[in-house]
């Protein structure tokens, strides 16, 4: 997948924001991991595509009126075998939806040590700025996050990771195993690379991203690209 032709590709339709599997695909190209996934349209397709990626799995529901999955029952996790799979389909398609349905089966996700969300957003005066913390549903609680204008040194990326209160949990706290922080550092340079070389990019969020003591896994993300300039 070219980068740079997605991006067009989606601006030329007038769409700004790209679908989880898109980000995710997106993500993968530029080095991060993210768990096997297929797009499917059909109960067949979905069996299929559970089986030939390997029980457990995940069904979500891909529709573009539907944003924040979790509250609509619109994810399906755990999926054991065929029938589950059958079943976690037809559940997902009768939720209300005005736009396209379509299902995207993903590897389940091994428990991880904690959930991080790593992200950028646009600052009107400076530009990129990336951001970084404990992720998963207590984002918006903990608001446990740090900050840095874009492009980031190694440095910086460590130093963010350090800043956040929650920074002992990645530090082996009360006898659980230590994050792998070189794989948080090199994430957060990749991302720190890929919005300096598209400007297109205004936002992204991934949300949870699954660390453990070697490596990580982007669970979720969304990619939200700038309006294009009306052309006088």
């Amino acid at each position: 997948m070219n980068i740079s032709e997605l991006l067009k590709k989606k601006l030329e339709s007038n769409q700004t924001v790209l679908t989880e599997f898109e980000s995710k695909e997106l993500l993968k190209e530029i080095g991060i991991s993210v768990p096997d996934q297929k797009l499917t349209s059909t109960k067949e397709e979905t069996v299929s595509a559970a089986k030939s990626i390997g029980f457990p799995v995940v069904l979500k529901l891909m529709a573009e009126d539907i944003v924040h999955k979790s509250d609509t029952g619109a994810v399906k996790l755990n999926i054991k075998n065929e029938d589950e799979t059958a079943n976690a389909f037809e559940e997902l398609m009768n939720i209300p939806s005005q736009a396209e349905k379509l299902i995207s089966v993903q590897k389940m996700a091994n428990e991880p040590i904690t959930e991080l969300i790593l992200g950028m957003t646009t600052d009107a005066q400076f530009g990129p700025a990336l951001m970084f913390g404990i992720g998963g549903i207590l984002v918006e609680l903990l608001e446990d996050v740090s900050f840095r204008i874009a492009p980031i040194t190694e440095y910086d990326a460590r130093e963010m990771i350090k800043e956040i209160k929650g920074f002992p949990i990645l530090d082996g706290y009360r006898g659980k195993p230590k994050a792998d922080i070189d794989a948080i550092v090199k994430t957060l340079l990749k991302v720190s690379e890929l919005v300096i070389k598209h400007e297109e990019i205004y936002e992204m969020d991934l949300n949870p991203v699954f660390i453990y003591d070697k490596g990580l896994i982007c669970v979720d993300a969304r990619i939200i690209l700038k309006k294009p300039e009306k052309q006088d």
